[in-house]
């Protein structure tokens, strides 16, 4: 472990305090324990495409739906074993 990461600030099992003793400010302790992506977060949700590899079956390419995004050069290419379906994760 780096020296970076022994003093960055871990919050689980919803304690408020970090390593270092800290508390969470107030503006995260008033967020949703499961904060819906747009709304609280701001993130824009975008369709992605899942393409497999004809060459490789062990790796696939996501590509955005928007021709402006692909225009400059979104893409993502991934090994099979990497991608999981994150609402079976819940």
């Amino acid at each position: 472990m780096t020296e970076d990461n022994e003093n960055a600030d871990v919050w689980t099992d919803g304690q408020t305090k970090s390593r270092g003793g800290q508390t969470l400010p107030a503006d995260w302790r008033d967020q949703p324990v499961d904060p819906d992506l747009e709304e609280n977060l701001g993130y824009e949700l975008i369709a992605w495409e899942k393409i497999n590899v004809v060459d490789d079956p062990d790796q696939v390419i996501f590509l955005p739906d928007s021709e402006e995004q692909l225009r400059d050069d979104a893409f993502i290419v991934s090994g099979e074993n990497a991608v999981c379906d994150l609402t079976d994760k819940r």
